[in-house]
């Protein structure tokens, strides 16, 4: 699926070379041991398929072949769908690292800056003992929290750069319009969960319509009773699999109208963050309330990052369910 996924916007301005996140996820896979084994599996599963089809001697045999292949295909895609996860959570975790970190940093200045005017005014005896001890806790405790933000980039950066030899902030994150990606039809045909329910009501129409000549009545409604039972896990495992597809395109449709809200919050935050620094420039406002507008800036960036991971992360899910392709 060539050109799946349109770009909007990316999240930081980019000057000069970037990559497509589709290549950055190409370059990972390669370098994921995950995938690696998901793809030896997967071959694995689709000899051993192969095989039992030539040596079937009957339609039973043919459909427990059909059978044990889509649950070994089952766990491939689950696999595969833990590795996605995996791949984009570096990517966002390393960018979300980079952004807790600044904020810790803009935080500590704060935290620095009141302890500094309350030193000030304890030696005026304007404030309490109390007053100026507050203020010093608060020091030492954003100085943690400034020391915990870098020790989780660090290990944030360590995980990322295992799989990308890239600069994140060069990844384009696309705003992917998900509408035509997967229909209705698409997903039911290829859902394996319901594929196996289907094979199981099959095996099952097989066994009771092929009853030996001798057989009791205990064994002939005994093969009744298994057929009716594996008709309705049929029949529950579509209805689940057509209420499971409109939630999530429904969900899809949520998120993606937050994204373009949040979008437009980061560039008008963006905005203001221009004007107050301006003002700060001209002496009309503090550095803490620069700061301050800068950590809002931060924090909204932050939702911005993590309501477009889920994002990726469902559109990604469905698309494996759907037995297609990820391509952005």
């Amino acid at each position: 699926m060539k050109n799946l996924f349109a770009a909007l916007v990316l999240l930081t301005s980019v000057v000069g070379f970037s990559i497509s996140l589709n290549d950055a996820l190409q370059t990972a896979l390669a370098s994921s041991t995950d995938y690696q084994i998901a793809q030896i599996d997967l071959e694995k599963t689709t000899m051993d398929y192969e095989k039992a089809k030539l040596e079937a001697t009957n339609k039973r045999a043919e459909l427990s072949a059909e059978l044990s292949y889509y649950n070994n295909l089952q766990s491939y895609r689950s696999s595969l769908k833990s590795t996605y996860q995996d791949i984009l959570g570096r990517i966002f975790d390393f960018l979300t690292a980079e952004i807790s970190y600044e904020i810790a940093q803009h935080n500590f200045e704060n935290a620095r800056e009141d302890h500094r005017a309350n030193q000030e005014l304890f030696k005026k005896n304007l404030i309490s003992e109390n007053d100026l001890k507050e203020s010093e806790l608060t020091l030492e405790e954003a100085s943690n929290s400034l020391l915990s933000a870098q020790n989780d980039l660090e290990e944030a950066r360590k995980d990322y750069e295992e799989l990308f030899s890239v600069d994140a902030s060069e990844i384009e994150l696309p705003l992917v319009d998900f509408h035509s990606l997967v229909n209705e039809n698409e997903y039911l045909n290829n859902l394996l969960s319901v594929k196996i329910a289907e094979i199981n009501m099959k095996i099952a129409e097989y066994d009771l319509n092929n009853l030996s000549a001798a057989a009791s009545k205990y064994e002939k409604r005994t093969a009744e009773l298994t057929y009716q039972k594996a008709k309705m896990n049929y029949e529950k495992a579509l209805k689940e699999a057509k209420d499971n597809y409109r939630s999530t395109m429904n969900s899809l449709e949520v998120t993606l109208s937050n994204l373009k809200v949040l979008k437009e919050r980061v560039g008008l935050n963006e905005n203001i963050l221009k004007d107050y620094q301006d003002r700060y420039e001209k002496g009309l406002i503090s550095k803490k309330e620069l700061n301050t507008q800068k950590i809002y800036l931060l924090n909204t960036r932050k939702n911005y990052l993590s309501t477009l991971q889920n994002y990726y992360i469902t559109i990604v899910n469905l698309l494996i369910d759907a037995g297609k392709d990820i391509s952005f």
